[in-house]
């Protein structure tokens, strides 16, 4: 299958993809910096992956991201003011904000000549929604056909989508729940994050 790791942080699902699609290609995906350098350090001698400093996102351009000490919870969005109750202090409090390159996923695949995403995962922080926004010719075209996709539903982010919001954009582009998995839970039992996966309506 053709992968696109979006969100790839260090290479740590693409490594898994690798074990599991040993003949797959996977185009990966890393704004930060820092976290790109581990990627492509991890992902060298790779033939079947590529890996690119550049997030995607709904629009091409410079975009300001927001560093936080972890730099898994990097995002597009900045923090929300009660993300340290939903996870713990240290995790999301943005350092700073830097710049960064983005651009759409219609674009990627024009560049690229990918003529089917067999899977697209996103980990980008409650930013998927831009990530499919900007993908309106490859889901019209029926060019993405699974997605795999983490969703926060406690407060993390700023302006971040409700649970049913999150889901229903899915929805909306085409995509079918297939499962819901991964549940992690606040210290008080609340659900927080799950992952999920969707497969185009055909």
């Amino acid at each position: 299958p053709t992968i696109f790791d979006v969100g790839a942080h260090h290479g740590q699902t693409a490594k898994r993809f690798r074990e599991i699609f040993p003949k797959s290609k996977i185009y990966t995906f890393e704004p930060f910096r820092e976290s790109f350098d581990h990627l492509r350090h991890n992902t060298q001698g790779e033939s079947n992956t590529k890996a690119f400093n550049f997030g995607l996102s709904d629009k091409s351009g410079i975009l300001k991201f927001h560093s936080n000490p972890s730099s898994a919870t990097n995002s597009l969005l900045s923090t929300d003011s009660e993300g340290a109750e939903t996870w713990r202090q240290g995790l999301l409090e943005t350092k700073e904000a830097v710049e960064a390159e983005f651009k759409t996923l219609d674009a990627v695949i024009s560049e690229e000549q990918v003529s089917r995403v067999d899977i697209l995962k996103l980990d980008v922080q409650d930013a998927e929604h831009l990530v499919l926004k900007g993908a309106v010719s490859a889901i019209e075209k029926g060019q993405i056909d699974l997605i795999y996709s983490e969703i926060i539903t406690q407060p993390t982010y700023v302006d971040q989508k409700r649970l049913d919001v999150a889901l229903g954009f899915f929805y909306d582009c085409g995509f079918d729940l297939h499962n819901i998995f991964n549940l992690s839970l606040t210290k008080n039992g609340r659900l927080r994050q799950v992952d999920v996966i969707f497969v185009r309506n055909k």
